[in-house]
């Protein structure tokens, strides 16, 4: 997927645009996903804009990304979210 992407990252960029790449859980070596281990609550996460994030050594609770998104598009973050965006 990385090298499908990789051609178009700058063209949006220049264009203006802002970029978030993301999973939203892990898996661990099994194949197990969405469960309550670290590997599976691990996710990846690839923002290309202008905003500010946590410093690379926070690690980013999974509750949070959905709030996040939803702050960058502009869009309000649901009453029920309780996690803040890291944006």
């Amino acid at each position: 997927m990385d090298a499908m992407l990789t051609p178009f990252v700058q063209r949006w960029r220049d264009a203006g645009y802002e970029m978030i790449v993301a999973a939203d859980h892990g898996q661990d070596a099994r194949g197990h996903h969405g469960g309550i281990s670290a590997l599976r609550r691990d996710f990846a996460l690839y923002y290309f804009g202008q905003s500010a994030m946590p410093d690379a050594e926070v690690v980013l609770d999974p509750l949070t990304l959905a709030p996040s998104i939803r702050t960058r598009m502009g869009v309000a973050v649901l009453p029920s979210m309780t996690a803040r965006s890291f944006f």
